[in-house]
């Protein structure tokens, strides 16, 4: 029984004392899900893309070292795979409404409206998975 005890006591501290990624990460990551939208409207913004990636890397690899172990953790979970999945999803249900409701999606207005939309989207989805599942460890420990 003490055995327990001390490796809940020890297990609340590790969870309460995580922060999460910092705030900032999230736009970051939201570009993701709209640059080829936008790249697509306007193809030198493909060059982004390898920069995008390499920001991702170097900030993931320095900074956020010590945040590597929630990063895999949401990318081991099955919700956060589900969200990535549901944003490629979201994109084409985004391109048929704005189709159907007679927009110009394949227009550069069109591509950076969508790309605009989705790192919105992106974000707000990724920063809204991290809050619940840090909610869910906490209450828990």
């Amino acid at each position: 029984m003490i055995v327990q005890t001390a490796t809940k006591t020890t297990a609340t501290a590790d969870f309460n004392d995580f922060r999460g990624l910092p705030a900032w990460y999230f736009p970051i990551a939201g570009c993701f899900a709209g640059v080829f939208d936008v790249a697509r409207a306007y193809p030198t913004a493909y060059g982004v893309i390898p920069v995008l990636i390499v920001l991702n890397l170097v900030l993931s690899l320095t900074v956020l070292k010590t945040r590597m172990r929630l990063m895999k953790a949401l990318w081991k979970n099955k919700r956060t795979r589900l969200l990535a999945v549901g944003l490629v999803a979201l994109r084409f249900a985004v391109h048929a409404l704005l189709g159907a409701a007679g927009f110009a999606v394949g227009t550069a207005v069109g591509g950076v409206t969508v790309g605009l939309v989705m790192a919105v989207l992106g974000t707000a989805m990724a920063y809204g998975d991290q809050w619940l599942i840090l909610r869910t460890l906490r209450a828990q420990s």
